[in-house]
């Protein structure tokens, strides 16, 4: 389950303990918005919050979850404005902090983001999805250390989140730690075999070890994964170069050409380069 479908239940759950039964209309309304986001159909859960907030327009809930179908619509401004309006009948709300960060964090303004981070884990210490994306945001404002505290403490909290293993290997690598970013994503391969980012990643690590027998099981198995992916195919066609298997890493760079001609500018000098000498 998703923290936006756990967030939306527990919303769902506080509005049927907060509503008078004279105030039924409004959870009516509320429960099929729920439900049509769960479905997925955004634009008409955001209809069905019209109607609950219309009906009880003192339900921060009824705020917290058309914000977040906005959201989802990328519609980021709105839901910004509908996450203060929660925040406004309810400022205890850790979820409203969390989720007003996550559209911050879309729309790339970090350093709001961390800001709302904090007050939903001033809320709730426990919140195991915040601490993971202020760890992201820190990661995307080049504070390597603080991402890797917020990964370290997300991961505690939820040890079996390929994600959380996976986004920190990002940290550990760019922190000068291949070996740990390693480990990191292995651990996430274990709980996700099915992520070609990862296997990239892995490789990517591995390649910076100079280990480009297994870089290149690993490219190998994004690929199977990913098959349209030009970055992987390009990666994998770098490293074949480093082991002296000039004609196979032309075909790899020639491929990830033909799958993204952007690349042709990067890809091309390469593809004149004999293998570099040992």
């Amino acid at each position: 389950m998703t923290a936006a479908a756990r967030i939306i239940i527990r919303c769902l759950f506080l509005l049927a303990l907060a509503l008078p039964v004279e105030a039924a209309e409004a959870e009516n309304a509320f429960r099929n918005a729920v439900k049509l986001q769960r479905a997925g159909k955004h634009k008409e859960a955001v209809a069905a919050y019209d109607l609950a907030i219309k009906a009880n327009p003192k339900s921060a809930e009824a705020y917290i979850g058309r914000g977040s179908a906005l959201a989802k619509m990328a519609m980021h401004e709105h839901a910004l404005k509908d996450y203060d309006d929660a925040l406004r009948l309810n400022p205890n709300l850790a979820d409203a902090y969390y989720l007003r960060g996550n559209s911050h964090n879309e729309m790339k303004q970090y350093d709001e983001a961390v800001k709302n981070y904090d007050e939903a884990l001033r809320r709730n210490p426990k919140f195991a999805d915040a601490y993971f994306n202020r760890g992201v945001a820190f990661y995307r404002l080049g504070q390597l250390e603080k991402s890797l505290q917020d990964f370290n403490q997300a991961q505690q909290l939820n040890p079996k989140d390929p994600e959380i293993y996976a986004q920190r290997g990002l940290a550990q690598r760019r922190l000068g730690n291949p070996e740990r970013a390693v480990a990191d994503y292995s651990e996430a391969i274990k709980l996700n075999p099915k992520n070609p980012e990862t296997y990239n990643n892995r490789a990517n690590a591995y390649s910076l070890l100079g280990k480009y027998d297994e870089a290149v099981k690993d490219y190998d198995e994004a690929i199977k994964l990913d098959s349209k992916n030009a970055r992987i195919y390009a990666n994998r066609g770098a490293i074949k170069l480093r082991q002296r298997k000039t004609a196979e890493a032309r075909k790899d760079l020639q491929k990830a050409m033909d799958l993204d001609p952007s690349l042709k500018t990067k890809l091309e000098p390469l593809m004149t380069l004999d293998a570099p000498q040992r």
